[in-house]
């Protein structure tokens, strides 16, 4: 199991062990499937590269189904959310698009859905003629939010759930806008040894909605506004879902 850390509410580490949104499903999920969750902590952008290479079996990221995407895995969808525009609550800088990034330094994570979204950013500023944004990518969460923190970027657009985590933890920041948004899955090495493991994911949150856990963990995190109710296998050749921009 390949999961991201040092990305609140999602995951990270307390006192040595991984916490968070996902280790707390993921720990659910392997129980109702009688199995021990053995999680690995992986930068974003190599979850998926592991997967391909069959070092590891299920990466945790809620990712956005794109094509490309489904040429690498194999996905099961189990929550929706969007991204957002976090920035400092004194600055007067309130990004609402993708439009309002022009001459703007921007942070995102590498290999997330703020990469396309800043580059469809660029080229609407390049169509306007206004200045193009300084997209500034960074490997963990974490080196992001201090980049924001200490004045060297603008805004961080990332996951809604982020500027949630961050206001929760009492960090003086601020949510605007909204960039994209749909549904966001688990990703599942495509092998002989995972044959079946999707639709083994599917009925386990299937079975952790249906109980209610499924709610109570997204409640405990902030994350409750997104929770889904029929979890979705992707393959290839299926037609992803259409997300917003």
């Amino acid at each position: 199991m390949a999961m991201m850390n040092n990305y609140k509410p999602y995951s990270y580490t307390v006192a040595g062990k991984q916490t968070g949104v996902l280790p707390e499903m993921v720990r659910a999920v392997a129980q109702v499937m009688g199995v021990k969750a053995e999680i690995t902590s992986v930068d974003f952008s190599s979850i998926l590269t592991g997967l391909q290479a069959h070092r590891y079996d299920i990466g945790m990221g809620e990712y956005f189904v794109y094509q490309d995407r489904l040429q690498v895995a194999d996905f099961v969808t189990e929550w929706s959310n969007y991204d957002s525009f976090i920035v400092s609550a004194s600055s007067d800088y309130r990004p609402r698009t993708v439009a309002d990034v022009c001459g703007r330094r921007i942070a995102v994570l590498v290999g997330s859905s703020g990469v396309p979204a800043m580059e469809s950013g660029r080229a609407k500023c390049a169509a306007s003629g206004a200045a193009a944004p300084q997209m500034r990518t960074y490997s963990m969460m974490s080196g992001a939010v201090l980049a924001l923190t200490s004045n060297r970027v603008d805004a961080v657009l990332t996951g809604h759930e982020v500027g949630v985590a961050l206001k929760q933890d009492g960090v003086a920041v601020r949510s605007s806008g909204r960039v994209g948004g749909g549904p966001t899955a688990t990703a599942v090495s495509r092998g002989a040894d995972t044959a079946g493991l999707p639709e083994a994911i599917a009925a386990a949150y299937r079975r952790l909605i249906a109980d209610g856990a499924y709610k109570t963990i997204h409640t405990r995190w902030g994350t409750d506004y997104g929770v889904i109710d029929d979890p979705t296998v992707y393959r290839p050749g299926d037609t992803p879902p259409k997300y917003g921009e």
